[in-house]
């Protein structure tokens, strides 16, 4: 338990232990999921009325045909602290949903996505001390693995205009921890230790979609937390709270060849104080976007939609005892393929990651979502 509470520690302090730590991946990890390419592109201001994106269970109504999609995210970091500068780059798939009609009036939908990632690796160098000898050691940290979202939900339209949804949530993962210390004297044996922390938890989130007009949708949901644990060889340690969440979101569609949206999101992260046996501490905050989908035109005879967003953030982990804000300015296109029945969906954006501290991030994460009917 001591070498995890020191492997956890670290991942606390990668930010200010070397350029490889980041700011994105502090705490209980990065909350890379949740919201399909589309929503990406537009900055996640269509969150709470996108089909694909499994935020809102009602907005399972607007699926259409059985389908599945799955998704691609390479995020390209650079980081600089103290004066050095690293780059990264991570490879994710945060995103796999799959719906199915069950009559005129419902629709199931089964997904999966990324709650938290928290794969990172950084080292430092030091000289370490035997007796009257010294030799200089090179020291990595690494943390691979992530908490997944695995959720099965109910639509239902209960009007024309009105539709709400139910969905269950089960939380699920692991983080693999490795502390590796070599010795530039060879005389010395290279030493590892490690340790692997698993999660579950469980969860249930309600919601609805509402159409007052024709060229306006209102819709909001919640997530009211369930338990969540964590446990290592089947030995369970600690208890708290899965986050909740409350968002709410528009889209109007009154000007030709334009659709306008955006979407307001409060997450309870710091319910999970309590899981980590160390000094991580989780915060709450705000996720606001915004964003515009217009027409462009028509190629071959097929209209590629572009779509431009902008998202602000407050990351569920602090950096140095400071709240740690992210900023995305993001753009995307739809090209539909088998006569529009299918689709794929690209989008590019540009964050930015800051704290109060001599340390900046910047990362171009693209997007590739995959949208497929029979």
């Amino acid at each position: 338990m001591r070498t995890l509470g020191t492997l956890v520690l670290c991942a606390t302090v990668a930010a200010s232990a070397s350029a490889q730590g980041t700011l994105s991946t502090q705490g209980f990890g990065y909350p890379s999921g949740g919201l399909s390419t589309h929503a990406e592109a537009l900055g996640g201001s269509i969150a709470e009325n996108d089909a694909l994106s499994p935020v809102n269970p009602a907005s399972l109504n607007s699926w259409g045909r059985p389908g599945f999609y799955f998704q691609y995210d390479p995020e390209f970091r650079s980081v600089n602290a103290n004066g050095q500068s690293d780059n990264t780059v991570t490879a994710r798939f945060p995103l796999l949903a799959g719906a199915l009609n069950i009559g005129p009036r419902l629709t199931l939908g089964i997904s999966s996505t990324t709650l938290l990632d928290r794969t990172w690796e950084t080292t430092h160098t030091g000289f370490a001390h035997f007796g009257p000898d010294s030799t200089l050691y090179s020291e990595r940290f690494t943390t691979d693995g992530a908490i997944n979202d695995v959720q099965a939900g109910l639509a239902f339209v209960v009007l024309p205009k009105l539709s709400i949804g139910v969905a269950g949530h089960v939380l699920a993962g692991q983080n693999r921890l490795l502390i590796t210390r070599e010795f530039a004297d060879t005389n010395y044996a290279i030493f590892n230790q490690g340790s692997t922390l698993s999660y579950s938890g469980h969860s249930f989130s309600a919601g609805f979609s509402y159409r007052p007009l024709s060229v306006l949708s209102i819709s909001a949901s919640g997530n009211t937390g369930g338990t969540m644990r964590s446990s290592r060889n089947d030995t369970s340690l600690t208890s708290a709270r899965v986050p909740k969440r409350l968002g709410f979101g528009t889209v109007f569609g009154g000007i030709s060849g334009i659709l306008l949206s955006a979407n307001a999101e409060w997450n309870g992260w710091s319910s999970m104080n309590g899981l980590a046996q160390s000094e991580i501490k989780a915060v709450d905050g705000w996720d606001y976007g915004v964003g515009a989908e217009v027409r462009s035109p028509s190629l071959f005879g097929t209209e590629f939609p572009v779509r431009l967003g902008y998202r602000h953030r407050v990351l569920p982990f602090e950096a140095g005892g400071v709240p740690v804000h992210e900023a995305d300015y993001s753009f995307g296109v739809g090209i539909p393929i088998n006569r529009g029945r299918s689709r794929v969906d690209l989008s590019v954006a540009h964050a930015t990651r800051s704290a109060n501290l001599d340390v900046s991030e910047h990362a171009w994460i693209m997007s590739f979502g995959f949208f497929v009917r029979p």
